[in-house]
């Protein structure tokens, strides 16, 4: 499938996207805009989030829209004109930028986002269940306060395979960045969340050097190693059991001695969170490689970090 676009509008595989107006809309871009932000729609389907864009009995002041939604299946609602303004960063910042609405694409995903627990269960609004969700703390704090692993609805490989279609086109037409609402609002946002592998998808739209392999490390520890909820041991475990030897983490970014991973299971990111560099190493390494704090190795199963 590809996407062109006719007078802001797009077109997927010669057919208009279906275009529910938002009335919630600025001017034209001032300049081409460079950055794409994912949010979570917080919501059902993608249909009943344009409907409530395009709903004009509520007061400007609390209007809202972004460019498209795309649902669970990949299918997609258009709202705004991609050369107009939409208001859906709120506000925000990133790399010297203010008011980002006038800088970005709005991406809009149908995704219930953060969880509540019900019973043995994890729901979204009307105490809908999801199934499988992703249990992890968000890296900017939970939206509810807590310091333990919430669920997360997790996001289909159809609706990210759309979100890549479409960033395809984007790229094509400038944009060369793409961030989470809670990149550009920390803390006051958490869309589109942990479930969002936002490494592995920028890696996926803009490429990279796929001839030297992927860039992974590996639990080195026979005891395995903890998971935690930020750079520190005072911090939360994401999960209580350590994950074991051999087990494949993506490096996000590095705090001291500390690293930001996702957790791969299968090739699939299962889990996002910290652990102490010294104990990760390549695949080709072993744990008598590596210099290890002088702290005694724990027993199997008890873990480190």
């Amino acid at each position: 499938m590809a996407f062109t676009v006719k007078d802001g509008r797009l077109v997927r595989d010669g057919k208009p996207v279906k275009f529910v107006a938002s009335p919630f809309i600025g001017g034209g871009f001032a300049n081409p805009p460079r950055i794409a932000v994912i949010h979570f729609t917080g919501g059902g389907t993608a249909m009943s989030s344009a409907n409530w864009f395009a709903d004009r009995s509520r007061p400007p002041a609390s209007g809202s829209s972004a460019h498209v939604v795309i649902d669970r299946d990949g299918s997609i609602v258009q709202c705004v004109a991609l050369d107009r303004v939409a208001w859906h960063a709120g506000r925000s910042s990133w790399r010297g930028l203010v008011g980002l609405n006038g800088h970005s694409i709005g991406i809009e995903l149908a995704n219930y986002g953060n969880l509540r627990a019900i019973g043995g269960a994890w729901a979204g609004p009307s105490d809908r269940v999801v199934a499988n969700p992703l249990l992890a703390i968000h890296r900017n704090g939970n939206p509810d306060g807590s310091r333990h692993p919430i669920g997360w609805e997790p996001y289909p490989a159809a609706q990210i395979d759309a979100t890549h279609e479409l960033m395809a086109l984007l790229v094509a037409r400038g944009v060369s960045e793409v961030v989470g609402h809670d990149d550009i609002a920390p803390v006051r946002k958490c869309d589109p969340g942990p479930a969002w592998n936002m490494a592995a998808f920028r890696e996926r739209v803009f490429g990279g050097r796929r001839e030297d392999g992927d860039n992974v490390k590996i639990v080195l520890p026979d005891a395995g190693l903890f998971l935690r909820a930020g750079p520190d041991v005072s911090h939360a475990k994401v999960r209580e059991a350590a994950f074991a030897r051999g087990t494949q983490v993506r490096p996000l970014r590095r705090d001291g001695d500390w690293l930001e991973v996702t957790v791969l299971q299968n090739g699939a990111p299962v889990a996002t969170g910290w652990m102490r560099s010294n104990y990760l190493g390549d695949p080709t390494e072993s744990v008598e490689e590596m210099v290890l704090d002088e702290a005694p190795v724990p027993r199997a199963g008890e873990g480190l970090g």
